[in-house]
């Protein structure tokens, strides 16, 4: 019983439910939130570093892949090239060579 008075009186005496003002308005959840730290925050220098170079982020990968396709492509052809280039030195070579194979078995006979 003597802690259902306590209850019922803590409101009164921290003067929220007084008989002459109106039900307090409820506090929405939308409020600013409460700064622990007052003073404004500094940004660091590694975030405003990075803030520099945001704007060339896009441009750089761009850039980059557009330099390894391009690249690809010009070792792609070169290596084709020299294939061709070996397998044309290798027919000549062949060709030589059953020629003067030919030319040792028509002596022979």
């Amino acid at each position: 019983m003597l802690l259902r008075q306590s209850f019922r009186q803590a409101p009164r005496a921290m003067g929220i439910f007084s008989p002459g003002r109106s039900a307090p308005s409820k506090r929405t959840l939308t409020t600013t939130p409460i700064r622990l730290d007052s003073s404004p925050q500094q940004p660091s220098s590694y975030r405003e570093g990075m803030a520099r170079y945001k704007t060339f982020t896009r441009p750089f990968g761009k850039v980059f892949l557009g330099a390894v396709l391009v690249y690809q492509v010009i070792y792609w052809s070169w290596l084709k090239l020299e294939m061709d280039e070996s397998k044309l030195e290798k027919n000549e070579e062949m060709s030589a060579l059953e020629k003067k194979a030919r030319e040792l078995a028509g002596s022979k006979k």
